[in-house]
This record gives C-alpha cells, structure tokens and sequence, in this order.
C-alpha cells in the first residue's frame, strides 16, 4: 500500500479518529451501505459492499489529495463512522462528507466534536485555507450539524442532483468555512 501523505491521527474528548487502511474493511462497515436510513440523506442506494471492495476502496485515499478517516468510540473502541476528505492542493480547500453509521451516535454531537478536531488539523497543520461541505437541503441533521458550528452557507444549487428514489430534482445547500473564520470561532470557544 502507497501512502504517500501523512496519516492522520487525533483524538478527541470522546474519539479517535485516524486514516484508514484496508485491513479497516469490516461487516460492520459493509453493513452500513445496505442501510437505507444511512444511505438515504447521502443520496445514495442501500446496497451491502463486499469487504473485498470496501478493501480496495479504502486503498485508493493516499493521505494527500483524499482521505478516508475513520472515527473510533474510546469508550468500546467501537468503528462508528468516518470522513472522506477530498483536498484541491491549487486552491489549498477541501470537501468534508461525513457518514455516522452507528446509529446510537446519531444525535450526540459526534459529528462536530470530530470534526472540529480535523478543522484544526488541516487549517493548522496541513495548509488548508477553506473548508466546504455540500448537504442535500433535505438533509435536516447535517444541516444543523454545519450552521451550530458555525458554518457560512454560501449557497444553494436548486435542483443541483436527481433522487436516487423518484428522479425527483433535490436541491443543494453549500456550506464554508474560511482558516480565519475557524480560528476566530476557536478562540471565541464556539467551535463545537
């Protein structure tokens, strides 16, 4: 396997969350794909992945240009969702997709403390300047997730994608957030 980026590594008050490997690939993992009720808010069919190809999926994040993260409960050790990072090294920005797939997590603030945790170690650590996620307008929960942590929404791209259910057009929120912004809601001590 070629990494040629540097791993990421953090924990946080309740988490940790590091680059996945191939070996990562489990059931567990498999299984959230099939769920419609994860899948669903991401747009995307519930079909269950064989862990060969989650395997060689996770395989193709190199630590540099994209990442695949995972976030890990401390208290069982347990998988409980992960981040793919996609970073345009040009513009020094990247996308942030968040999954939770354990479903206990949903709701409990995983999703900003995690988050946060990556905000400052790609703004402080990895030369990022702007940090962007694109949820559906249908997706409440991130939504909510993006604007308590004080997200700018920039943007929305009416009819920017067809349902995956009835071809329906969905519209699409963007959301940023800038390296200054960031520091500034860190010092203000609103960042999660």
């Amino acid at each position: 396997m070629n990494l040629p980026g540097r791993p990421v590594s953090i924990a946080t008050e309740r988490f940790t969350i590091r680059s996945h490997v191939p070996t990562d690939a489990s059931d567990r993992w498999c299984g959230w794909s099939g769920d419609p009720d994860i899948m669903g808010p991401l747009n995307m069919p519930a079909r269950r992945s064989p862990r060969d190809q989650l395997a060689k999926y996770i395989a193709q994040h190199d630590n540099d240009r994209n990442y695949l993260i995972g976030i890990y409960s401390k208290a069982m050790g347990q998988h409980v969702g992960f981040y793919q990072i996609d970073v345009g090294k040009l513009h020094r920005s990247a996308g942030f997709n968040v999954v939770i797939g354990d479903k206990q997590y949903w709701g409990k603030n995983a999703v900003n403390e995690t988050r946060a945790a990556l905000l400052t170690e790609f703004f402080e650590r990895r030369g990022l300047e702007k940090a962007w996620g694109q949820p559906l307008a249908r997706n409440f929960p991130m939504i909510f997730n993006y604007k308590q942590q004080g997200w700018r929404l920039e943007g929305i791209m009416r009819g920017q994608c067809l349902s995956i259910v009835d071809g329906s057009r969905l519209d699409q929120y963007q959301f940023g957030m800038l390296r200054d912004d960031w520091r500034a809601l860190t010092k203000a001590g609103t960042k999660s």
